[in-house]
């Protein structure tokens, strides 16, 4: 069994907004940062896969943060794979304050494509590879929970552009998440502290794709969905306070 990966950072001014804290986008980028640099110092990242033209994409992901740490606050995250089955590998994180506090964990589930085909590939062909960088240790908090569709009328629209795209010329994880709170009324950021969030990614948008973000409240949660000019579901996500 291994040991879980440590990575050590900082809130650079480029994270907070207004309020001087992190974002919700740049705490998920940090995250998710660690999570390709583990990959690829254990030699299953985005660059050794390139050999047989596959990547890894975001399934499924849930983060629960206790609080919004402020600019220039330093912390510690955690990241280790507990389990892996033919579909998905699941990845954990803990992130802990200069003191030793835990004050977020999150869960993601990748899955790993075809490029040529845009298709899954089993992920038995990384069994090699996982099983040397398993670590013993549960999940910190609940795996991310399936979101049921939204049938409401839509809210914004959004044309994928060159921003927004990211290595796998789909759209960004974190620009799903910005464009969901540019649509909340400035309070509702300015007042976050504790949350969870959970993303259900279930179809890429593509450069150049209209996009329509529907939204609605559902058991105390404010839920999201991105769909395109077909009517498919792109993204779901639901946030709720803690």
């Amino acid at each position: 069994m291994a040991e879980k990966s440590v990575f050590k950072y900082k809130i650079e001014p480029q994270y907070v907004d207004f309020t001087d804290r992190v974002s919700v986008s740049s705490i998920c980028d940090l995250v998710l940062h660690a999570a390709g640099a583990d990959a690829h110092r254990r030699g299953f990242g985005i660059d050794a896969l390139a050999d047989n033209n596959y990547g890894w994409v975001l399934s499924r992901m849930a983060i629960e943060m206790d609080y919004m740490p402020a600019e220039y606050s330093e912390f510690t995250l955690h990241t280790w794979i507990s389990d892996y089955n033919r579909l998905s590998s699941t990845r954990n994180f803990t992130l802990t304050d200069s003191e030793g506090r835990e004050f977020g964990r999150a869960v993601s589930q990748w899955c790993m494509i075809d490029y040529a085909t845009r298709m899954p590939v089993d992920m038995n062909t990384m069994a090699k590879a996982h099983e040397g960088n398993m670590v013993d240790a549960p999940s910190p908090c609940e795996r991310p929970r399936r979101i049921s569709a939204i049938t409401s009328e839509p809210l914004v629209e959004h044309k994928v552009v060159y921003s927004d795209i990211d290595f796998n010329r789909h759209m960004n994880t974190m620009r799903y998440i910005d464009i969901i709170f540019d649509t909340l009324p400035i309070e509702v950021p300015e007042q976050l502290n504790g949350f969870r969030l959970d993303m259900n990614f279930v179809k890429e948008a593509r450069y150049g794709d209209n996009l329509v973000l529907m939204a609605e409240e559902r058991d105390g949660a404010r839920m999201f969905e991105y769909r395109n000019e077909a009517g498919d579901a792109l993204c779901r996500m639901a946030l709720e306070d803690k």
